[in-house]
């Protein structure tokens, strides 16, 4: 099932990224929701009769896997909307739909304070009881008829957390838009030139959380979202799912921290250098 809907996902990606490019506003039909929405139906059909083999392969994949899919639809919704009104809206309607998408973010953040924190900080320790279908949470008499209708329903945390990647996702390129739009003045105030992350998305992942071990930032006090969205912003890049990247870096089998060990090396050959 992961390896299904990663495959399915990264196909999907790399068709909207072409309809990305070619997309025209005075054109009316706009296929890149209807993509999304036939590749879930995809998903969805493989998953009802599917089991999984492990509690913890269900908790990765409605953790790690399924969002990423989830959130294109979001995101979608309200990216084909912006698309739209940057090209052919006025300054008034651009404004008011930042502010939209802006509060509309803050008050889901709002609403699920605990589990936006749960995953800002990267915690696993309440991971069965958010992300298996059978946890109490998903047995609420509330969401019974959702389970009864439709087997193949994901976790109501997989959902929150789908939500959580779009907005945070839409946000983040929002910034970037209103910085292009303001970039000419800055630049010539400061006469310096913006830089942007060249390496690895995975790369920049080992480089946030040894920050945030090591304590470098507002002395320790600073939440890993806080640093990733430090080095988002300066960077000029969307760190993505950091907590899926960083349960990518725990299981790879060529070693934890390969980009910090180059770092390392390198340095200190840099070092020896000098002195030789």
């Amino acid at each position: 099932m992961k390896d299904f809907t990663e495959n399915l996902h990264e196909e999907l990606l790399l068709r909207l990224e072409d309809l990305d490019k070619t997309y025209d506003p005075r054109t009316l039909a706009d296929t890149r929701l209807d993509l999304i929405v036939t590749a879930i139906e995809q998903i969805k059909q493989k998953l009802k009769p599917y089991r999984f083999s492990s509690a913890e392969d269900e908790i990765h994949y409605f953790k790690n896997v399924l969002p990423e899919t989830l959130a294109l639809h979001i995101y979608y919704s309200d990216r084909i909307e912006w698309d739209r009104i940057r090209a052919l809206g006025s300054s008034e309607c651009r404004y008011k739909f930042i502010d939209r998408i802006y509060s509309q973010a803050e008050s889901f953040r709002k609403e699920n304070q605990l589990f936006c924190d749960y995953c800002r900080d990267g915690k696993t320790d309440l991971d069965s009881l958010y992300f298996l279908r059978n946890s109490p949470i998903n047995r609420e008499t509330k969401y019974q008829l959702r389970q009864i209708t439709d087997p193949s329903s994901p976790p109501l945390h997989c959902g929150i957390l789908a939500t959580l990647i779009a907005f945070t996702k839409m946000e983040h390129e929002l910034k970037i838009s209103i910085a292009e739009n303001n970039a000419e003045v800055p630049s010539l105030k400061s006469g310096k030139r913006k830089h942007r992350w060249t390496g690895k998305k995975i790369d920049l992942i080992e480089l946030g959380y040894g920050l945030k071990e090591m304590g470098s930032i507002d002395d320790g006090q600073a939440s890993l979202k806080d640093i990733f969205d430090f080095l988002g912003e300066v960077l000029e890049v969307d760190p993505g799912n950091t907590s899926r990247l960083f349960q990518d870096i725990v299981t790879r089998k060529a070693g934890y921290t390969i980009y910090l060990d180059t770092m390392r090396e390198k340095l200190r050959q840099r070092i020896n250098d000098m002195l030789n």
